[in-house]
């Protein structure tokens, strides 16, 4: 689904050589998002707001593999919405690290670049009411493994080289921190809060499209739309949308080169 409907909007731009150039980067991250969050232990109101976004991390391209390193933190200033009754204020927080690994399929394919393969992930979020619910702290903190694509395609526009990317992530099975009613910590925290959980009890989505514009030194600058959508029933139900505009600059490391004798 995602090789489809990538190849038909690049398909309509100039093709380029698609062959793959050794690279690694150093990556830094910064942008705006909004998220829409619903937690069913806490209250039936969506919470809603802008925020920001910052990653950093690390990524390598080579004929075989994409592996990527990703630290990245969020804050959202949201809120409720109703016609009648009172709208209260909240405070979110979502944080991550992943390592991911993929390895390329039809290497002789010189329409795109597609690899696939997982990662090992630890996310966190949590939402601090204001207003009157039954605790004053959702949260969901999942570490596990899951799957993943990244499709990459080069392209030439305004006589400039560009590089236009796809990549998903989809946790597969994952160790998860949830509350109960009753608050954050109790004589039965190990048992009633915490647990394995795989698709569909967890289910989490992460899909990044994104344009690279080259710069000097073998530097890009990147720009990324960032789509996630959490559903979460290990103890109630906790839903989260968001959507992320990244502006990303990568700093090029050359490879070493092997001098031969």
């Amino acid at each position: 689904m995602i090789s489809i409907a990538f190849l038909l909007i690049t398909n309509f731009i100039q093709a380029q050589n698609n062959e793959i150039v050794r690279e690694k980067f150093f990556t830094t991250s910064i942008g705006g998002t909004w998220q829409a969050r619903k937690d069913n232990l806490f209250s039936p109101l969506t919470y809603e707001g802008i925020g920001g976004e910052m990653h950093i991390g690390s990524e390598r391209i080579s004929e075989r593999w994409f592996k990527q390193f990703d630290m990245w933190g969020s804050y959202n200033k949201a809120r409720s919405y109703v016609t009648k009754g009172y709208n209260y204020s909240a405070h979110i927080f979502r944080g991550g690290l992943s390592y991911a690994a993929m390895h390329r399929i039809l290497p002789d394919n010189k329409l795109c670049q597609l690899f696939v393969g997982g990662s090992v992930f630890s996310n966190g979020n949590g939402q601090y009411y204001l207003g009157n619910v039954n605790n004053s702290l959702s949260y969901d903190f999942p570490s596990g493994i899951a799957a993943g694509a990244f499709v990459q395609k080069n392209f030439r526009l305004f006589r400039r080289n560009w590089v236009a990317s796809s990549q998903l992530s989809l946790p597969l099975v994952a160790y998860n921190l949830r509350p109960t009613f009753i608050g954050f910590s109790n004589e039965d925290f190990l048992t009633t809060q915490t647990g394995f959980v795989a698709i569909p009890k967890l289910f989490q989505l992460d899909w990044r499209w994104s344009v690279e514009y080259p710069l000097s030194n073998n530097n890009k600058l990147r720009l990324t739309y960032r789509w996630e959508y959490l559903d979460d029933k290990q103890n109630g139900r906790l839903q989260l949308g968001t959507q992320t505009l990244l502006v990303q600059s990568l700093f090029n490391f050359p490879f070493k080169q092997v001098v031969k004798n």
